[in-house]
């Protein structure tokens, strides 16, 4: 039990606090305006010992605000798991703003995770469809890496999956469950399989914030 409970707290500080769900199509935030959303997600199968009778899952939540640059882009700050920010910028390669476009994105960015002890870089190609109608559908192929930054950091492997979701229009809200699959391999031995499944859940109100100016 001193074993699990041990290992358990390893993982949520030197491996459990990545960005796994993405929890956004590939359609940026309109010019001079912001967004904020809330992430939730599930490892159901995150711990898994040898000798254990019962694989320990893993919960986490993160925060994102996003801002429109221009017609085709946004830039976005994230903090997950409370532990970290990770600054992105999101660009649309393919598709237009307007509701009927679907759009084909890439998001890339950086930062510092699990308290400082790694810094994380992460890339992330993004496809959804329509956006004129209750149900979007979203998906792509995103992958991360973390350095260590500190002496008590571990090295680790990139991690790298795909994702699936929908975004949902619900009265003045977007609901976003998504499903992901990532291979993970774990640094500190503490699963007995390289792949994890990612489910989340990202709720973000519909009415932007108050128009902000960065210059």
């Amino acid at each position: 039990m001193v074993r699990s409970i041990a290992h358990s707290l390893a993982l949520t500080l030197a491996t459990g606090c990545l960005p796994y769900t993405v929890g956004s199509t590939a359609q940026t935030v309109p010019a001079g305006e912001s967004r904020r959303a809330a992430i939730v997600y599930y490892i159901p199968d995150a711990i898994d010992l040898s000798g254990d009778s019962v694989a320990a899952p893993m919960r986490g939540t993160d925060l994102e605000l996003r801002y429109g640059l221009d017609d085709k882009s946004d830039i976005g700050l994230r903090i997950p798991a409370y532990s970290g920010a990770v600054i992105t910028y999101k660009r649309r390669l393919a598709g237009t703003s307007a509701p009927e476009s679907a759009t084909f994105s890439f998001m890339t960015g950086g930062g510092f995770v699990n308290w400082g002890e790694h810094a994380e870089v992460e890339a992330t190609f993004i496809a959804s469809g329509r956006a004129d109608g209750i149900l979007t559908p979203y998906g792509g192929v995103r992958a991360m890496q973390v350095i260590p930054i500190s002496r008590t950091g571990v090295h680790d492997s990139p991690t790298a999956g795909g994702f699936l979701g929908v975004r949902l229009r619900m009265g003045h809200v977007d609901v976003s469950p998504e499903v992901a699959v990532y291979y993970d391999r774990s640094a500190l031995g503490i699963r007995g399989t390289d792949y994890i499944i990612v489910p989340g859940l990202t709720l973000s109100p519909r009415a932007p914030l108050t128009r902000l100016r960065l210059w």
